[in-house]
C-alpha cells in the first residue's frame, strides 16, 4: 500500500501518436498512385501496414523501440523539416492554447474550463482557471513583446475613451507601417484614473499613456500624430506632446449633420413620439400582424439613427390605421410627410459618405475628397467640414499631408514643410524599402513609377497609414459590451484588458507563442 502511495504518476507524452506518426512514416503508394495500405519510416525505410481510423500504435511502436531519441528529434526538428508552418509543439502547450482561445475568441467566462458539462464533451485535458489565467498573462506579456519589436522608433496613436459602470477607460491602438503595409495593433484599455492622484485632465491622459508605453520597449518621445474625437482633452493632450491631432472625421460629420438637423427639430419629434407609441405592446402587436418590420428611434448622440428613423417611418407609415384612435393625433400631417421626404433624400449621400468612412485602408485624402464633395451639394456643412474649419487642431499638417498624398508635394509652403519634418524618411528607412527596377523594365515604365512614387513613399513616412477617423476605437468597445455580459461585469479591468488585448491582436499569437510561455 506504501509502494502505491508513493508511485510516481505517470506522465504525459510529450507528442501524440498522430505527431509521431505524421512526423516519421510516409505513405507508400502503388504505380498509379493508390493507397496500398503501407507506411515507410522516413528514417529507416521499415514498412508498416496501417488502416485508416485503426489508431497509430502499430507505427508509433516501431518509432520507440527503432528510435528512441524520437522526442529530442522532432523538438529540435526546423520548420522545413517538419513541413509545416509551426514548429512542433508539446501536447501541453496544444492543450493550453486550444483552451484560451475557445475562452477569449468565445467570449466565454473564465469558469468555462472548469465547468463539469464542458469537460464532458470535449477531447481536451482538463485545465484549472488558475492555469488558463497564468497562461493568459504569459502570453500577453509575450504578444507586448514582439508587437515592441516590430514597432518603429516613430508612430502614431489612435485613442478614444469609454466609462462603464464606475470606470473611465482610455482605449490606445497603435499606427506604424511595416514591410507588409500599415499595421493598428491593440496598445492598452486601461482606466485613466488608476492611481488616488489620477485624473481625467489632459494630463491625466499624458500619464496614463507614458504608463504602458514601456511595456513595448518605447517612449512617449516616439509619438508621432494623435487620431481622436475633436474634444478639448485631445486638443490638449497634443498641445502637451507637441504633435498634431487629426480630429475624427466621423465625429465632425456628426456635428455637422446634427446642425443641419436642428431647423427640423420639431418634426423630428412628432416622428420620435409615434415610433415610440408604436413600440409598445399594444401597437408592436398590430403591426407584427402587418410586416416583420419595428419601430426604430432616434438617438441624439448619433445623426445616423435619426436617418434610420426616417427610413423606417417611410417604410411603416402604410401600415398604420387611419382608424386607430390611439394614433390618430400622433402621425405628421402631408405637409410634414412632404418636408420629410425631402429631408431623407438629402441625407442619403450623407449616409454613403458616413458609412464609407467605416471602412478600413482611407486615407487623409479620401476623407478630404469626400468631405469636398458633400460641401458643395450641403454648403451649411464647410462650418465642420472645410479643411481650415474652427474645429480642425492641426490645420497645416493636414493640408500637407493631403497635399502630398495627392503627387502635390512640389506646391507646399515652406510652413507645410516644416510641419512634415518629423515624418521625413531617413536613408536607412529608405534604403531598405527602396526596389532597383528590373532589367526588362523600358524606361517609360520606370519613369512612370518615379512619379508615381517620388513623392509620398519616397520621401516621408507614416503619411498613408495615418487613419481619417478613430472608428477602429468605437468597434473595439462594442466588442468590450459583448464582453461585459450581465454574468462577467464582476470581472476586474486587468482581466477584460487581457481578454480584448488577445481577441483583438489575435493573429499575433498561436500554438508556438504558447510553447515559449511554458
Amino acid at each position: 500500500m506504501d509502494d502505491n502511495l508513493l508511485a510516481t504518476p505517470a506522465t504525459r507524452p510529450t507528442f501524440s501518436p498522430r505527431q509521431i506518426a505524421a512526423f516519421y512514416f510516409k505513405p507508400c503508394l502503388g504505380e498509379e498512385g493508390e493507397a496500398t495500405g503501407y507506411y515507410a519510416c522516413k528514417t529507416c525505410a521499415k514498412r508498416r501496414k496501417h488502416a485508416l481510423k485503426s489508431g497509430y500504435s502499430n507505427l508509433v511502436s516501431h518509432v520507440r523501440t527503432a528510435h528512441p531519441n524520437y522526442e529530442s528529434d522532432m523538438r529540435d526538428a526546423s520548420v522545413a523539416a517538419t513541413g509545416t508552418l509551426l514548429p512542433w509543439v508539446t501536447q501541453k502547450a496544444s492543450n493550453r492554447y486550444a483552451w484560451l482561445r475557445w475562452v477569449v475568441t468565445g467570449n466565454l467566462p473564465l469558469s468555462f474550463c472548469e465547468s463539469k458539462e464542458t469537460r464532458q464533451y470535449t477531447k481536451l485535458n482538463p485545465m484549472s482557471v488558475e492555469t488558463l489565467t497564468a497562461t493568459m498573462e504569459a502570453v500577453t506579456k509575450a504578444v507586448e513583446k514582439k508587437l515592441g519589436a516590430s514597432m518603429p522608433e516613430h508612430f502614431g496613436l489612435i485613442l478614444d475613451g469609454w466609462t462603464h459602470k464606475t470606470e473611465h477607460y482610455m482605449a490606445v491602438y497603435g499606427c506604424f507601417e511595416t514591410a507588409s503595409g500599415p499595421q493598428y495593433p491593440l496598445l492598452s484599455l486601461a482606466p485613466v484614473m488608476d492611481e488616488p492622484d489620477d485624473h481625467l485632465s489632459a494630463d491625466g491622459h499624458l500619464t496614463a499613456i507614458k504608463r504602458f508605453l514601456p511595456f513595448f520597449g518605447k517612449s512617449i518621445s516616439g509619438c508621432l500624430f494623435l487620431v481622436g474625437d475633436n474634444c478639448t482633452v485631445n486638443k490638449r493632450l497634443a498641445n502637451l506632446l507637441g504633435v498634431p491631432l487629426i480630429g475624427c472625421a466621423s465625429h465632425r460629420l456628426n456635428l455637422a449633420v446634427r446642425d443641419y438637423l436642428e431647423p427640423h427639430d420639431n418634426i423630428l419629434e412628432k416622428v420620435q413620439q409615434l415610433m415610440r407609441k408604436l413600440r409598445t405592446l399594444k401597437q408592436a402587436a398590430k403591426l407584427r400582424a402587418k410586416t416583420p418590420l419595428v419601430a426604430v428611434l432616434r438617438q441624439d448622440t448619433r445623426w445616423s439613427s435619426t436617418f434610420a428613423m426616417l427610413k423606417r417611418y417611410c417604410k411603416l407609415r402604410e401600415c398604420i390605421s387611419a382608424d386607430d384612435e390611439e394614433l390618430a393625433d400622433l402621425p405628421p400631417s402631408r405637409g410634414d410627410h412632404r418636408k420629410l421626404d425631402a429631408l431623407l433624400a438629402s441625407l442619403q449621400d450623407v449616409a454613403s459618405v458616413s458609412k464609407h468612412l467605416q471602412s478600413d485602408g482611407l486615407t487623409l485624402l479620401d476623407a478630404r475628397v469626400l468631405f469636398d464633395e458633400l460641401i458643395k451639394s450641403h454648403p451649411s456643412f464647410t462650418k465642420y467640414l472645410a479643411a481650415d474649419a474652427d474645429t480642425v487642431h492641426s490645420t497645416v499638417f493636414e493640408q500637407a499631408v493631403v497635399k502630398v498624398l495627392d503627387d502635390q508635394a512640389s506646391l507646399l509652403t515652406d510652413g507645410k514643410v516644416s510641419a512634415l519634418d518629423p515624418f521625413k524618411r531617413t536613408q536607412a528607412a529608405g534604403g531598405g524599402t527602396e526596389r532597383a527596377p528590373a532589367d526588362k523594365e523600358g524606361f517609360a515604365v520606370r519613369t512612370l513609377k518615379r512619379r508615381k512614387t517620388a513623392d509620398a513613399p519616397a520621401t516621408y513616412v507614416l503619411l498613408e497609414a495615418i487613419p481619417p477617423t478613430s472608428n477602429i476605437v468605437e468597434r473595439l468597445f462594442s466588442v468590450a459590451r459583448a464582453v461585459l455580459r450581465h454574468e462577467r461585469h464582476r470581472i476586474s479591468p486587468m482581466m477584460l484588458e487581457m481578454i480584448l488585448f488577445l481577441k483583438i491582436n489575435s493573429s499575433r499569437w498561436d500554438v508556438a507563442t504558447v510553447e515559449q510561455c511554458l
